[in-house]
Order: C-alpha cells, then sequence, then structure tokens
C-alpha cells in the first residue's frame, strides 16, 4: 500500500522572501492583474487563512463614504474568534484599483472569478493554483512547497525575524496560545540550530 504522501511535499509550507513579494507585485501590476494583485497583498498583508480571505465582501472593506478602511474586524473560521486585521497603504491601493476597475457593489464578494464568473467567489483551488502560478513568478524551485498558507506565513515570518517577539506574530495571526506561534514559525528549532552553531568539536 502507498504512503498517501508519496510524491508530495509535505511540512509547514515556506514563506516568501520580501525580495519574491516584490517580484510578485511589480509583475502582477505590470500587467495589470488588478485582481490577483489585491489577492496577493490582502493575503500577505492580513495574514489570513484562505477560508477568511475568500469569504471577504465589498462592505469589510470600505467604509460608508466608499473608501478603503486602514483596519478591518474578521471573523477566524478556525477559533470563531473576532480578528483585528491592518491594511498597508499598498493594499489599500490595490484594493481601491480592483473595486474601481470591476466596479463590485456592496454585498457582492470581494474576490471572484473572472468575466462569466465574476459574481462567483473565488474557489480555495483556484486560489491555490494562483498561488503555484505567483510561486513561478518569483522563481522558487518547488513551488510544491507553496500554497495558500505561504501567504500566511510570508509577514509572520518576516516581523518574526526583525523582532524576535512571538507575543506580537501571535497576535497578529489570531493564535490562541503562543505555543501554537513557536509551533507555527519553528522557533524551538530555529533555536536550536543557532545554538549548534556556535559549538565546534
Amino acid at each position: 500500500m502507498e504512503p498517501w504522501n508519496k510524491g508530495r511535499a509535505v511540512g509547514p509550507k515556506r514563506p516568501l522572501s520580501p525580495e519574491q513579494v516584490r517580484l510578485i507585485r511589480a509583475t502582477l501590476e505590470a500587467g495589470e492583474e488588478w485582481r490577483d494583485l489585491a489577492l496577493f497583498s490582502m493575503a500577505i498583508d492580513t495574514m489570513l487563512r484562505a477560508v477568511d480571505l475568500l469569504k471577504l465582501r465589498v462592505d469589510d472593506v470600505v467604509d460608508d463614504m466608499g473608501r478603503v478602511v486602514d483596519d478591518l474586524p474578521v471573523r477566524q473560521q478556525k477559533t470563531a474568534t473576532a480578528h483585528l486585521v491592518a491594511l498597508t497603504d499598498k493594499s489599500r491601493a490595490a484594493l481601491e484599483k480592483w473595486l474601481t476597475v470591476s466596479r463590485k457593489q456592496p454585498g457582492e464578494f470581494l474576490f471572484t472569478g473572472l468575466g462569466r464568473v465574476a459574481n462567483r467567489p473565488l474557489t480555495r483551488r483556484h486560489y491555490s493554483e494562483l498561488v503555484k502560478c505567483w510561486a513561478k513568478i518569483a522563481r522558487v524551485k518547488d513551488v510544491s512547497r507553496f500554497a495558500t498558507h505561504s501567504l500566511r506565513r510570508t509577514k509572520a515570518a518576516y516581523i518574526y525575524e526583525m523582532t524576535r517577539n512571538p507575543e506580537v506574530v501571535r497576535q497578529l495571526l489570531g493564535h490562541k496560545s503562543l505555543s501554537a506561534t513557536s509551533a507555527y514559525l519553528d522557533i524551538d528549532k530555529a533555536k536550536a540550530i543557532a545554538v549548534a552553531r556556535k559549538f565546534e568539536i
């Protein structure tokens, strides 16, 4: 009997580097792929799980005046808790462009298909395929190591690298426990490797 994971890359999905993020953003902008640019930017900045990102509607990201908000509350499906996420200027600009081009109205799903399926929410499978395409743009060697969760991990890993503060990352990811965040970022393993490098026999 063959193992379920034969031929598959298992384990935590790799995050993108800041350089890769910039390359993907620049490529999507140059190609005027406004939906994908908005989706990619939102995924990186909010660090939301795919299920929570894809259920967002126009009303969630704009105020009563139709302006894109600075932050928004999201009820996480996995934890059933409210979680506040912030939007950077780049994400807000990408959203404004997408909303203008798509002419989306309040109540409509924010991220949908294009053309004839423009009224249908983007599926998890389609989102996953887009991530593989973005990984190719970033010139990664093994795209199987990248998935939708890679985008959730990207900014979290970068913030931890810059701050070494797992509590900050826990808050941003909406984790209930610090141990979950430590496991998520492989913090203990990273510390062990750093210690090992200091000793030479």
